[in-house]
C-alpha cells in the first residue's frame, strides 16, 4: 500500500525544453529594421534556449558588436535595410569575427545576394518562416562552424 500523496508519475520538474538549442553561453545578435519582425524573430531565438539582443538600427548592432565580438556566436542579419545594409553590415562582423555564424534573412524573393556575402554566410532563410525553419537553419548554423550554405 502506498502513502497517501504518492504517484507512480515522476515528479513535475518544469516544462520540458525539447526545442532547447543554445548552450548557456550563447547569444544571437538579431538585426532587422522593421521593429515587430526583429522582436518576434528575437522571441523565436528565446523560446529556442539562446540568449538574444535584437537592433532595428544595423550601425547601433555593428557598434554593439565591436564592444565584444566574442560575446555574439550566431548573427541574424536582414538582408534589406537603409543605411548600412544587411551585406555591409555582414562585411564589417566578419572583419572583426571571421568565424562568426550569420544567418542572413530575405524578404524579397528574386533579389540577388552579393556573392562575396552569398559564399559567408551560414545559411539564407526567407520571409516569412516559421519557428521549425528557424530552429533547423540555426541548427546547421551552430553545427557546422566555418561552414557556409
Amino acid at each position: 500500500m502506498k502513502p497517501s500523496g504518492t504517484s507512480d508519475s515522476p515528479p513535475d520538474t518544469g516544462p520540458i525544453m525539447t526545442d532547447a538549442l543554445c548552450k548557456e553561453k550563447d547569444v544571437v545578435l538579431v538585426v532587422d529594421d522593421e521593429k515587430l519582425v526583429a522582436e518576434a524573430v528575437s522571441e523565436l531565438v528565446e523560446d529556442l534556449g539562446c540568449a538574444c539582443h535584437s537592433f532595428n538600427d544595423p550601425e547601433k548592432a555593428l557598434s554593439y558588436f565591436e564592444e565584444d565580438p566574442g560575446r555574439i556566436t550566431l548573427m541574424i542579419a536582414d538582408l534589406t535595410m537603409p543605411g548600412l545594409s544587411g551585406p555591409g553590415l555582414i562585411r564589417k562582423a566578419l572583419q572583426v569575427s571571421p568565424g562568426l555564424p550569420i544567418i542572413l534573412v530575405d524578404g524579397y524573393p528574386g533579389i540577388k545576394i552579393p556573392e562575396d556575402i552569398s559564399s559567408r554566410v551560414r545559411r539564407i532563410i526567407a520571409k516569412p518562416f516559421t519557428k521549425a525553419e528557424l530552429l533547423d537553419v540555426m541548427r546547421t548554423a551552430f553545427a557546422n562552424p566555418g561552414a557556409a550554405g
